[in-house]
């Protein structure tokens, strides 16, 4: 069931169940790393539970219609209002308004809370009662992240679906189908996230992994203010761009880290593994763990709006001290 949905076949075949015979109304958590497909297949199941035919006919069905349409008056979204906003108590209280309307077009009505995880404490508090006492006919589906930040009396009234990353075969494939470029490196470095790949893409990941690759290349320069004068990109870097020029360059440090101690396993940057290796064949496993935790803290202060390129100046001082002591 839901083809178009990729993997979590376990968590499929848990859902379709819900569809059998009487259909209960638990409240259902998903909850794993973002991008993976949380969302979509709780929209795909909540399409399927409010359809009173087969869900795959959407021309024969007023209720998959209006689905499709995004007008189905069962059908109630509660999310963020932007990324990293938290959500407010009065989207909560207009859910609960709602909540005195039985269904119109279903026989139930579907509420998914995208973000569970990011709601003011008020607004879990308010939640926590409809779950302590659910309106009849409702069935709520909340999609979180981090589940710890979710109040546990919370989660003690969910059914939860963990939901993993997908194999990179997979993403490769969802990436290639969108016509992506590079669909197998991107897959790598999404970690199983096909929204972290398509992500990555439209921000040009694989330009920022180069310049992360160039610079610790690079930075033994013995004119290293020279070598930082000459980067032209540095000079208008964002802050975007410097975070993902930092996670790609911690990835890169990782793989290196995991082939110098010879670990196996898969490498997030197997295409750069020859360059990765010449990279850091003399440097000591102590100085790129120090490199990591380094890189990590220039990480938090583009993050707290402390300027990118100061920040990724002083890095590369650091980088090109450290490989002096090797």
């Amino acid at each position: 069931m839901w083809p178009k949905v990729r993997g979590h076949e376990q968590n499929k075949a848990v859902l379709s169940q819900f569809l059998q015979g009487e259909r209960a109304t638990p409240a259902l958590l998903f909850y794993g790393p973002a991008g993976v497909g949380k969302r979509y297949l709780a929209e795909q199941f909540a399409k399927s539970f409010l359809c009173q035919k087969d869900p795959e006919i959407e021309d024969d069905c007023p209720s998959c219609r209006a689905f499709k349409a995004g007008t189905h008056p069962d059908f109630i979204k509660v999310a963020q209002l932007a990324p990293g906003k938290e959500i407010l108590i009065e989207q909560i209280k207009e859910m609960s308004r709602q909540a005195s309307y039985a269904p119109t077009l279903s026989t139930h009505k579907v509420c998914i809370i995208d973000g569970a995880d990011f709601m003011k404490a008020a607004a879990a508090n308010s939640l926590l009662k409809l779950l302590e006492e659910p309106p009849d006919f409702w069935l709520f589906i909340l999609i979180a992240t981090d589940v710890n930040r979710l109040l546990p009396t919370i989660l003690s009234r969910v059914i939860s679906r963990r939901f993993d990353g997908l194999a990179a075969a997979e993403v490769t494939e969802i990436l290639a189908e969108k016509q992506v470029e590079n669909a197998d490196i991107l897959a790598n470095l999404a970690s199983g996230s096909p929204g972290k790949a398509l992500e990555l893409n439209s921000f040009d990941a694989l330009m920022w992994r180069e310049r992360a690759m160039y610079v610790l290349e690079h930075s033994r320069e013995s004119q290293v203010m020279q070598f930082i004068n000459d980067l032209a990109w540095l000079e208008k870097i964002s802050m975007p761009e410097g975070l993902l020029f930092l996670e790609m360059m911690l990835l890169i440090l990782r793989d290196g880290l995991f082939s110098k101690e010879h670990i196996d396993g898969s490498f997030f940057n197997e295409d750069l593994l020859i360059r990765i290796d010449d990279c850091f064949g003399n440097w000591s496993n102590k100085n790129i763990e120090k490199l990591v935790k380094i890189v990590g803290d220039s990480y938090r202060g583009i993050a707290a709006k402390t300027g990118s390129k100061a920040v990724l100046e002083a890095l590369i001082l650091r980088i090109n001290e450290l490989r002096k002591e090797d």
